[in-house]
């Protein structure tokens, strides 16, 4: 048996965005509870420490969100922001009006993930039967299901990487 024994089901797994220069941090981090209300996720941020350098500010922001679809299955998005070197500049939009944003190097690193069985209602030790079970349960009879919830939370993990790297323009 193949996929079914896949547990998580990762869809982006450490997906790696870097920039250097002009960007909206307060935007990218006010960006992450707002998509967890618009889609319904639990969300938390799960580290958050800022240091003041000669150079810059550095500030390390880790955020972890969760979303119960059903008795079986939960969406998981990670955020992890790390941000380098970061000062306020003031720039002009293209409007002609002036614009607080932030220049210095960010990285995000993006993890999205669809974990099966997460009550642990079958067994996962090979060999057992429940854990026959559950993959019968995947391959033949939830398989069209459960590759819908993988296309559906490629597509909101999608929605706010493109919010994101807008943040980042």
């Amino acid at each position: 048996m193949g996929k079914e024994r896949k547990n998580p089901v990762n869809i982006f797994k450490n997906l790696l965005i870097k920039k250097a220069g002009i960007l909206d941090f307060d935007g990218m981090l006010a960006l992450i509870p707002q998509f967890a209300s618009q889609y319904n996720y639990d969300c938390f941020e799960k580290k958050h420490s800022e240091k003041t350098g000669s150079t810059g500010t550095y500030i390390e922001s880790n955020w972890y969100m969760e979303r119960k679809v059903t008795y079986y299955v939960k969406f998981i998005i990670e955020v992890e922001f790390l941000v380098r070197d970061m000062n306020n500049v003031v720039v002009e939009d293209s409007d002609g009006g002036k614009t607080k944003k932030n220049q210095g190097r960010v990285e995000v690193v993006f993890n999205a993930r669809m974990q099966k069985n997460y009550l642990k209602n079958f067994s996962e030790k090979k060999g057992e039967f429940s854990d026959f079970l559950r993959a019968v349960y995947e391959k033949y009879l939830a398989k069209q299901r459960l590759k819908s919830y993988e296309d559906k939370l490629e597509d909101e993990a999608r929605d706010l990487l493109e919010d994101l790297k807008e943040k980042l323009d």
